[in-house]
């Protein structure tokens, strides 16, 4: 009895809490169908459409309008009957026009809007604008081919007023029938574009002509001739660059050449005078007389510093070409200098190559002496030469040493069977003469007596030039045949 108490219990509560949820969902149903009813409510406040066919239905039009209509009507009849019988003309457009007018009195005259009528407004309009800009339209396209005809022919002018003619009649169309076919910004910009090309090309002509022209003068040296014809032809180029900007004529980078060389004409008198008085110095210098020549360069030099300062856009201005006069201004006037520096590096070869030394070292002060004077007075001459101030240099760093490393070198040399004159070290390279020369020691065997090891072919190069400036005769590497011929006798 206890267990089907408690059931009874259990079933009665579930069946409550489905009753339950049952009345929370029934709830929640009406309540959006409340709030969607409200909104449908709430819209019926609202803009609705409109029927104007029912509208104008009701409405009665008066006797007046009526009657606009049918004229209207009518006279679009007669042009239709016009149209069967022929193509339209230029003077049918009148019916168009009377057809247009009676039907907007028309539609002025409704009491209320009349899509149809409006409509039909429209397409009137349409029709009467393609009609009216048709004939205007194969004018401008006449016009047009015959102005391409004509600048073919480089007939400019001609041309010119036939793309003008052909760009009024498409703006006429483009301002008064905007609603036509033919109606075409594009086409009245071009046109436009074109009969501005004509006008600036004959002034293009002109400027380039006038610029040949100075160009014959400039060859034949008449400058004053030369400049009028070009300030001409600037003049006409920046009317194109001031007047007619975007056409191919404007030009700013003909204007500044046009400029440049008219300023090479006003400082072309000076070019000349630079180059009379360079030949002259040249010509000193063929025969010789090279202080005299010294004295041109430099007055050469001058006249170019003055040139480039007072017209630095000239073709004709160079710091190079002052550069250069001085250059052979220096050398003119350094020549004794550089043939006395010759001179005793002759000498200084034959003396070191008959093993002179201390007489050698006399020579090498006196050629240090004049390369440093040389390097000084004349620092832009040709004849400093960087090699053999190297070469003296060094030779004067080592001049206690000569005697003792030419007596070193000549004692080991032995002659190479086969080869005439050529002579070999019978053994490897010392260390210590090699630090002596070189002032370093690369060998990873250190020790004074140990051969030469470790060092690169350009440093083998290197020593064997210093051994020829001390021995004043020419020292390389041994060939691989001078090796092996020499190999036996080494032996």
């Amino acid at each position: 009895m206890v267990h089907l108490k408690k059931s009874l219990t259990s079933r009665r509560s579930y069946e409550s809490s489905g009753l339950k949820r049952f009345m929370i969902v029934l709830l929640i149903v009406i309540a959006c169908t409340g709030v969607l009813g409200l909104f449908w409510f709430l819209s019926q406040f609202g803009p609705k459409e409109v029927d104007y066919s029912a509208i104008t239905a009701d409405v009665e039009i008066s006797v007046e309008a009526k009657a606009l209509r049918e004229q209207s009507l009518e006279v679009e009849a007669q042009f239709e009957e016009v149209l069967a019988m022929r193509s339209a003309e230029p003077q049918d457009a009148l019916l168009l026009k009377r057809a247009l007018d009676l039907h907007r009195q028309y539609v002025g005259a409704m009491p209320r809007y009349n899509p149809e009528a409006s409509q039909r407004l429209e397409d009137l309009e349409e029709r009467y604008q393609d009609l009216s800009a048709e004939y205007l339209k194969v004018a401008s396209a006449a016009l047009e081919s015959e102005a391409q005809r004509l600048a073919i022919d480089e007939a400019y002018e001609a041309a010119r007023d036939k793309y003008q003619e052909a760009f009024q009649k498409q703006k006429t169309i483009n301002e008064n029938f905007p609603l036509s076919s033919a109606y075409d910004v594009g086409r009245a910009t071009r046109l436009q574009r074109q009969a501005r090309y004509l006008t600036a090309e004959p002034l293009l002509q002109h400027s380039l002509n006038f610029e040949r022209e100075a160009d014959a003068f400039i060859a034949k040296n008449e400058w004053e001739s030369a400049a009028g014809l070009l300030q001409q032809a600037i003049q006409i180029q920046q009317q194109l660059n001031r007047e007619y900007r975007g056409t191919n004529q404007a030009s700013v980078s003909r204007l500044e050449g046009l400029r440049v060389k008219w300023v090479g004409i006003e400082s072309g008198q000076d070019h000349l005078e630079i180059e009379q008085v360079s030949n002259l110095a040249d010509a000193s210098r063929a025969e010789g007389e090279t202080l005299k020549a010294a004295s041109l360069y430099e007055e050469v030099a001058r006249l170019q510093k003055q040139l480039n300062k007072e017209y630095p856009d000239s073709p004709y201005a160079s710091s190079e070409r002052v550069i250069e006069f001085q250059r052979k201004s220096q050398t003119a006037q350094s020549v004794e200098l550089g043939l006395e520096i010759e001179k005793n590096h002759d000498l200084l070869k034959r003396l070191l190559s008959e093993r002179r030394t201390y007489e050698a070292a006399e020579v090498i002060v006196a050629l240090r002496r004049d390369i440093k004077h040389m390097q000084n007075a004349f620092p832009r001459s040709s004849l400093n030469d960087e090699e053999l101030e190297v070469k003296v240099r060094y030779l004067n760093l080592v001049q206690s040493d000569l005697g003792y490393i030419q007596d070193r070198v000549y004692d080991a040399l032995l002659p190479v069977p086969g080869a005439e004159g050529l002579r070999m070290l019978r053994t490897e390279l010392p260390q210590a003469l090699y630090s002596l020369m070189m002032g370093t020691n690369p060998s990873r065997n250190q020790g004074d007596v140990n051969p030469v090891d470790s060092v690169s072919w350009t440093e083998a190069k290197s020593f064997c030039e210093r051994l020829s400036w001390i021995l004043g005769k020419e020292v390389r590497l041994p060939s691989e045949n001078e090796f092996r011929q020499a190999l036996g006798r080494l032996r």
